[in-house]
Order: C-alpha cells, then sequence, then structure tokens
C-alpha cells in the first residue's frame, strides 16, 4: 500500500482489505444509496477541497485519495467513478500521485471512515455532472452551456436525432452508481468495459411489469431500440430477459416531440418519452406572427418537444421546492430553439390558441424531493419578470398524480413545487393514494378492438360510484361512450371496438367523482 496513505482507523483497513480480497469496485464504497441504485441527493453536499492527490496503485484499479493540509495523511476518498468512466466532453484526466488539484464534487458522509467526494470538477475541467438526465441525450444538439448544476442549458435537441434500430444484445450489466441515479451499460464481449448505454429512463420511471433494473454484474439480455449518437451507442429498452420495460409503440417517431403546421386542421399530441401521462396537445389556430415576446417572427412550421429533467435541472429554481421540472423547446426548421431567449434559455412564446398541458408525478418524485402532496402548485417562468409565476386554473388530482392547465404564452420552464416537510406533519398526506386505476389499453396499436381496464375502490363508505368511461379523438370530439352507469368497488374491463373509426390517436378518460384520468391509444389499420 503507498506510504503516504496514514490510515486513521482500523475500520479503514479492513474496508481496504477488503477491497483486496473481494474486489469491490471503488464506486462501491458510497454505500448509502437506493435500492434503485441512485443517491439520496440530501447524502451529497456541493464541495470544494484542494491539497496534495494520492494514488494507490497497489490494487487492480487506481484508488485516489486527495491530503487537505499537506500533512502526509488522506483527508479524503476521491471518487472519479468505475475505471472506466470518462467525461462525456473537456480534457480532464485523473490525477497523478503528489499532483496539487482542486476538486469540486459531492461530499458522501460515511461513519467512522474517510469521507468521500464524488468528483463533478477537477481543475476547472468539467467530470461528472452528477444530475445530468442521461436518458433525454438523444439528439445530436449541443447543450449550450456545457454541463452545469443549476445553470442555464438546455436538453431539448428537437428533431435532429437518429432512427431508432431494434437490436437484440446479451451481457454483463456494469453500474455506475456515481450518478444521483445509477448509471447502466452492457459489457457484450466480456473485456469488462462498456459497448452500450442502457437507457431505463428516468430513476421514477417504473414499468407495468415486474421488470427490475439489473444489478452491477448481472447476466441479462436486452432487446430495445438502438442510437448512435455518442461514443458509446444507446439502447432504449423495451425488454430486459424476456419481460417488458416499456412498450416501444409510445416513443413515437420524434422522441418527445412533433411538427405543428401553420394551417394544419388536426391537433398535434406530444408526450414525454418516457411518460405518456406528460403530454402536451397544440391546436389548430396556433399561429402567430409576432411569437416570441421581445421580437422575432413565427415560421410556419414549428417543432414542440417537451422533456421531463431532474429538479436539479431547472435554472433559476433555487427558492423554490422543485419536486418535478420540464423543459419546453420549440424548434424552428433550421434546428435552433425559439425558446432561447436571444442565446439564453428561459424564452417564452405567445400563441393565438391554448395549448393544453398533462404532467405527471409519482411516489417516488414527492418523497424524494420531501414535500408535501397537500399543497402541490404548478408554475412557469416568466422571462419579462424574471420570477416564478403561478398558473392560473391548473387541476391537480392527488389521486392520479396529473395536474392539468392551458396556456397560450407557453415557457421553456414548467415545474411543480410544493411546500417541504417539516418533522411528521405531513407524514400522513405525503402519499399519492391510488384508490382508482385506469391501466393501458391492450394491444396497443390495435385493430380494430382493443381491452381497456380499471378499477374503482372509492374511498367513501358508499357501494356504488358513478363512472363514465368515454373515448374522444384528438380534436376532442366524444365518439364512443363505454360506460355510464354506477359501479361497486372492483377491477373491470372493457372491450372497445373500434370498426367505424378511422386510424389515428384516440384518448379514454375513466371519470369518477373527482377522479379524471386520460390515457392514449392508437388505432393501426
Amino acid at each position: 500500500m503507498n506510504a503516504l496513505i496514514k490510515i486513521k482507523s482500523n475500520k479503514i483497513m479492513l474496508l481496504f482489505f477488503t477491497v483486496i480480497l473481494f474486489g469491490i469496485r471503488q464506486p462501491d464504497l458510497l454505500a448509502q444509496f437506493h435500492d434503485d441504485g441512485y443517491f439520496d441527493p440530501d447524502s451529497l453536499t456541493q464541495i470544494t477541497v484542494s491539497g496534495t492527490a494520492i494514488v494507490d496503485s497497489s490494487f487492480m484499479h487506481p484508488m485516489y485519495y486527495l491530503d487537505e493540509n499537506n500533512d502526509g495523511t488522506a483527508d479524503y476518498i476521491l471518487n472519479f467513478g468505475p475505471y472506466w468512466y470518462e467525461p462525456s466532453e473537456g480534457t480532464a484526466v485523473r490525477p497523478e500521485n503528489g499532483e496539487t488539484i482542486t476538486v469540486n464534487g459531492g461530499l458522501h458522509n460515511v461513519s467512522d471512515t474517510l469521507d468521500i467526494v464524488v468528483v463533478y470538477e477537477i481543475n476547472g475541467e468539467f467530470w461528472r455532472d452528477a444530475y445530468e438526465p442521461m436518458w433525454d441525450n438523444m439528439g445530436r444538439h449541443m447543450h449550450s452551456g456545457g454541463h452545469h448544476q443549476g445553470d442555464c442549458q438546455g436538453y431539448a435537441f428537437g428533431f435532429d436525432h437518429d432512427t431508432l434500430t431494434n437490436i437484440t444484445i446479451n451481457g454483463t450489466a456494469l453500474v455506475d452508481t456515481t450518478f444521483i441515479m445509477g448509471s447502466y451499460y452492457l459489457d457484450q464481449n466480456g473485456d469488462g468495459l462498456p459497448d452500450y448505454f442502457l437507457n431505463f429512463g428516468p430513476p421514477w420511471y417504473e414499468p407495468v411489469s415486474d421488470a427490475q433494473r439489473p444489478h452491477n454484474g448481472d447476466q441479462i439480455s436486452i432487446r430495445g431500440g438502438l442510437i448512435n449518437n455518442d461514443s458509446i451507442p444507446m439502447v432504449i429498452v423495451y425488454q430486459i430477459n424476456g419481460v417488458e420495460w416499456r412498450d416501444s409503440n409510445s416513443i413515437g417517431n420524434h422522441l418527445g416531440g412533433g411538427w405543428a403546421h401553420r394551417n394544419m386542421s388536426d391537433s398535434l399530441f406530444i408526450h414525454s418519452t418516457f411518460d405518456d401521462d406528460d403530454w402536451m396537445i397544440v391546436r389548430p389556430g396556433w399561429y402567430n406572427g409576432g411569437g416570441m415576446h421581445g421580437g422575432g417572427m413565427m415560421t410556419d412550421s414549428l417543432f414542440f418537444q417537451m422533456m421531463e429533467v431532474f429538479p436539479q435541472n431547472i435554472p433559476f429554481a433555487d427558492t423554490e421546492n422543485v419536486f418535478a421540472g420540464y423543459e419546453i423547446g420549440v424548434f424552428l426548421p433550421d434546428g435552433s430553439n425559439n425558446m432561447w431567449n436571444g442565446g439564453g434559455c428561459g424564452g417564452m412564446m405567445q400563441f393565438n390558441s391554448n395549448i393544453d398541458f398533462n404532467l405527471h408525478f409519482t411516489n417516488n418524485q414527492i418523497n424524494e424531493s420531501n414535500v408535501s402532496a397537500s399543497n402541490i402548485r404548478a408554475k412557469y417562468w416568466n422571462s419579462q419578470s424574471n420570477s416564478w409565476q403561478d398558473i392560473p386554473n391548473s387541476t391537480i388530482n392527488v389521486s392520479t398524480g396529473t395536474v392539468n392547465f392551458n396556456l397560450s404564452s407557453v415557457s421553456n420552464y414548467i415545474i411543480l413545487t410544493s411546500n417541504q416537510v417539516t418533522g411528521v406533519e405531513d407524514e400522513g398526506n405525503n402519499k399519492l393514494v391510488n384508490n382508482y386505476n385506469l391501466s393501458q389499453n391492450y394491444p396497443n396499436p390495435f385493430n380494430p378492438s382493443t381491452i381497456i381496464k380499471y378499477s374503482i375502490q372509492p374511498v367513501e363508505t358508499q357501494n356504488f360510484a358513478s363512472v363514465q368511461l368515454k373515448v374522444y379523438d384528438v380534436l376532442g370530439r366524444e365518439v364512443a361512450v363505454l360506460v355510464n352507469k354506477k359501479q361497486k368497488p372492483g377491477n373491470y374491463e372493457v372491450n372497445f371496438n373500434a370498426a367505424n373509426l378511422t386510424s389515428g390517436v384516440y384518448f379514454y378518460q375513466l371519470k369518477s367523482g373527482s377522479f379524471v384520468q386520460v390515457k392514449k391509444m392508437i388505432l393501426l389499420r
């Protein structure tokens, strides 16, 4: 072991021998992460430390430390990630033994051992963005301003992306737990290096099936959509070990976006890539010659894109208790984002017709952010006043985890925020009450019939609930009434036959009392 390292605790020595005997990789020294593979953000405090690098090369892969006060004793473990990790941009490299360095990172306190710093920057050079929403990195537009922690930049990439190619790959799962969420890779040829990045979506995404994200070292088989847009090809996961992770048909052609044309007669429906319940509808008549606040003219066609990101990716939000954040991109045919207000993010656009929004949040997002489910508010960034404004007439349904509203003036950034939970005062309300449920129809797409399942489990004491299940087209016109009666609590399924309808997108809505939930289905002939 390197003579420069003076171990402060016998427990550290025991830890190091465990590393030697059992081959624990450096990222695995971070013990306090969730079962689904990502850190509790509260456990990582941003810190900047300077000193002398100590590199112990006696292991299979070097371990890195920092001597802050130059007394020859290691004060921090520096976590640079798996031995194969390299930053996606810049020229930063791991330090040499004895090199004087400055590290910016996330401090992870470990009882009775050295504190760990998860490295974000070294000597001012980018190393890792712990909050990078990697599931959104599916396009080829550069993120202006580089990586950030709350700086002003965007992840929307517009229509410039590769066409997905169906692929099946087998190999060993490699899991990098040094990001806030687990980062998943596949080693196909057994050399210990990643050959594919596996896109399982955001950490709060949960499949309808019982499929699970893999553990490091698992032998897995993946079927998905291949994108060759980075140094490591990305596979959007459809199935893992033969179990469905997500429906490939719900991705659409434009990965969270679509084109709206000036003289269109049908509405444009788009949803974020990993949640069909995060959606927006652009109605005919949207065209406005003025377009963007502060100047600019609209073109005859615009590409709208909706993305959900980490709350930490939302700029200007230091004073808000954000638990869900959304980036709205509106792109010109030349590929530029019209929401980028004169070169900086946070712009707004005015339209002649309202754009409808439906935002979906989960228990995980509420609980991880430690906010109350009883005081949820939707806000947008107003670039004219440089402030967050409450969205008027927003409808919040805690039972379904949905927020509905419409806007004619649309912002680059929309957030869901709430009061911070203190003590146990809101503990009983900090759960979504799933007393009703509307399932995704199956099959989907369908021709000409499909099954719709739903559950009625009223909180009230009455034996019956009034239930409506209706189908609408993209213009909001009612095309079928499947259920309109009182029903006992229980599970139900309805066969919908669309033999008299044309191909296209339809919506089915379950309504019972204050409960309303809408899902999309596709009739494909």
